[in-house]
């Protein structure tokens, strides 16, 4: 993995967050996994696509990071205990 760059101080940006899930459990299409990345000395954030930490449900084949459970899974399951 390439060291990312601060566009404006173009000092090395230091990692912050892996897999942080945004987007809509809802619609897994639109979920998307980023790495949150900080600059030190102006203190901006960048986000980048996530390049690890991902695993794929075996359950319904979503992405999800390996630090949270599967999203998908669980509102599924959510909305089918609500209707019982």
């Amino acid at each position: 993995m390439a060291e990312k760059m601060c566009p404006s101080c173009h000092v090395a940006l230091k990692l912050r967050e892996s897999g942080y899930p945004m987007g809509s459990s809802f619609l897994k299409a639109d979920r998307v996994h980023v790495d949150i990345y900080e600059c030190p000395e102006c203190h901006g954030i960048r986000l980048y696509a996530a390049e690890s930490d991902m695993v794929t449900c075996p359950k319904c084949g979503s992405l999800h990071s390996a630090k949270e459970a599967c999203a998908v899974c669980a509102l599924n399951k959510a909305l089918d205990e609500a209707n019982k």
